[in-house]
């Protein structure tokens, strides 16, 4: 064998080897990493290419005649190759598979259910892998049943805050919606019901501590419980009440007109505003409201005054 002939071997064997070494390293690089649930598209490139790569070492060592050494060594990495192509299939199908289970995942981390299922649907009809695709399927499930259920924990949370607040109509709204967004759901049914029991328990409370505050004699509480039962009674119940209320509401008019002369007596022009501006409020079709609104004028102007004294002593 000639001179230059012996210097082309030797740099196709050098040439080979280093390929050679590359591809272990791909192999070994997919092996470390496949714990990780990736790396079987590098492992498998890797094998391919150590495959590729120790045939054309092994054919560039083979005796041969010199003239044509160099097509037969070509042409046998083109039949090695091409006799790759459904190996490279089989490794184009199954990253796509791994990037498919990946944006599954994703998608569920992301708590974009619809998208996920859409792939789901995707993995069933490109590459048939049913029984993979519903176990993601009922992840997916679960995944959104379980936001749906917080969701709904935290509405009823804000619905009782509500109730506690005595809102019923921001309360009566988020049911609305609630009924809107989980027309299905058991609990978000059965809330107009909690509404309501909440609004009797608050009523049956507000009678028991009017009749309390009316019995000990308490006229301011008793007429500012009365008030706030008046929303919740019917005229059906309100007629139970009549005789309390009225003794209430006279005592309270007694002792507002009483109030309001005593201010006038100690010429405190500020509480005897205040109060006969109570009285024109809380019982304005009286004859007291109408004697006060006479006066209302000159005891506003001598509010003002006294208030006016007041400041002036106050910087001295």
């Amino acid at each position: 064998m000639s001179e230059p002939r012996k210097q082309g071997d030797l740099w196709m064997t050098v040439l080979f080897g280093l390929l050679l070494l590359g591809a272990l390293g791909l192999v070994i690089l997919g092996i470390v990493v496949i714990g990780k649930g990736e790396g079987f598209t590098v492992l498998a490139i890797g094998v391919l290419a150590v495959i590729v790569a120790a045939s054309a070492a092994a054919l560039t060592n083979r005796p041969s005649s010199a003239g044509g050494d160099q097509a037969q060594l070509l042409r046998a990495i083109l039949e090695r190759l091409s006799l790759s192509d459904l190996e490279r299939r089989m490794i184009d199908r199954q990253r796509d598979r791994e990037n498919l289970r990946k944006a599954i995942l994703d998608d569920i981390a992301k708590q974009d259910f619809e998208a996920a299922l859409a792939l789901v649907d995707q993995m069933v009809g490109e590459f048939g892998y049913r029984e993979e695709a519903e176990q993601y399927r009922q992840q997916i499930i679960d995944a959104r049943s379980r936001r749906q259920e917080l969701q709904i924990d935290e509405a009823i949370s804000k619905v009782d805050t509500m109730c506690n607040a005595y809102d019923w109509d921001r309360a009566l709204r988020e049911i609305e919606r609630l009924n809107r967004l989980y027309p299905d759901v058991p609990r978000v049914a059965a809330l107009p019901i909690r509404i309501e029991q909440a609004k009797d328990n608050h009523k049956r409370e507000l009678e028991r501590d009017f009749l309390q505050a009316a019995e000990a004699g308490d006229t301011d509480k008793a007429m500012q419980l009365l008030k706030e039962l008046d929303l919740y009674l019917t005229p059906q119940e309100a007629d139970k009440y009549k005789e309390v209320a009225r003794g209430v509401v006279g005592q309270a008019r007694e002792n507002l007109g009483v109030r309001f002369q005593m201010a006038i007596g100690d010429r405190d022009w500020v509480a005897a505003l205040s109060v006969g501006e109570q009285i024109i409020r809380d019982f304005p079709n009286s004859k007291m409201a109408d004697e006060v609104r006479e006066r209302i004028d000159l005891l506003r102007e001598r509010a003002q005054g006294q208030k006016a004294a007041e400041a002036g002593r106050s910087i001295y």
